[in-house]
C-alpha cells in the first residue's frame, strides 16, 4: 500500500519531519510519499489560510497520476480542503483533525484539544459542530507557537504543550485530550498524562485511520 502525505503548510522541513514518523509509524506496511504546498503559508492560522491552502492542495492532487497511491492524509489539522479533495480523490482521504476527534470519540465521554494557533479554536469549533461532537468538548486551549522555528525548537514547544495538557487535566478533567496540530506532531508521546488520561496525536490518529481505510478500501 502506498499513502501519499500532503502538507498545506509550505513548511518542508515539516513535512518531512511528518514523512520520518509516518514511516516509523507504519515500518514495512505502508510505503510512504510526502509532498508541500507549493503555495500559500509557512503554517496555517487562519481561514483565509486555509482557503489559500486549500487550492494549493487540490491543483496539486490533480496534477499527480491518479493510481500512485492508495489512500490520502492531508497533514495539517485545519484539513485545508478536505471536502473539495475527497470530491476528486478516488481513494479514502483522511484529516487530522477528523480522526483525532473520531479517535477521542472512541476512547472516552468527553475530551479537550490542544493546538497551536490563536484563531484554532474557533475554527476547530465549527468542525466539531459538523461532526455532531462539539457537546463532547470541554474545551479548547491555544498554544502560542508564532516564534517558534518548527520543528527545530520542539523543546520550547513540548514545555507549552504540556503546560496546555497540566492546565486542561487540572481544569478540565478529560477522559481524552488531542494533541493537534502539524506543529505539534509527535508531541503527545513525549508528554506527560496525568493518570487515567489518554493523549492522543492526532497525526498517529490520522495514520492508524489511514491505513484501516485503505485496508478496507483494498
Amino acid at each position: 500500500m502506498r499513502l501519499l502525505m500532503l502538507n498545506g503548510n509550505t513548511n518542508a522541513a515539516m513535512t518531512d519531519w511528518m514523512a520520518a514518523r509516518a514511516r516509523a509509524f507504519y515500518g514495512d506496511a505502508v510505503e510512504v510519499c510526502a509532498d508541500t504546498a507549493p503555495r500559500g503559508v509557512p503554517y496555517i492560522a487562519s481561514r483565509r489560510d486555509c482557503a489559500l491552502a486549500g487550492g494549493a492542495l487540490v491543483a496539486r492532487l490533480e496534477a499527480r497520476p491518479a493510481d500512485d497511491h492508495d489512500g490520502l492524509l492531508l497533514a495539517c489539522f485545519g484539513e485545508p480542503g478536505l471536502a473539495a479533495v475527497r470530491e476528486v480523490s478516488p481513494v479514502p482521504v483522511t484529516g487530522m483533525l477528523e480522526a483525532s476527534v473520531l479517535c477521542a470519540l472512541q476512547l472516552g465521554a468527553r475530551f479537550s484539544i490542544v493546538t497551536p494557533g490563536r484563531r484554532w479554536p474557533r475554527m476547530i469549533e465549527d468542525v466539531l459542530h459538523e461532526l455532531g461532537a462539539s457537546r463532547r468538548c470541554l474545551g479548547i486551549t491555544s498554544v502560542a507557537i508564532e516564534d517558534l522555528a518548527l520543528p527545530a525548537q520542539r523543546d520550547a514547544a513540548r514545555r507549552r504543550a504540556q503546560a496546555a495538557v497540566d492546565e486542561q487535566a487540572a481544569s478540565l478533567a478529560p477522559d481524552v485530550i488531542i494533541v493537534g496540530g502539524a506543529a505539534l506532531a509527535g508531541l503527545a508521546r513525549e508528554l506527560a498524562a496525568p493518570t487515567g488520561l489518554r493523549l492522543v496525536d492526532s497525526l498517529d490518529a490520522a495514520l492508524a485511520q489511514s491505513l484501516a481505510l485503505m485496508r478496507l478500501a483494498g
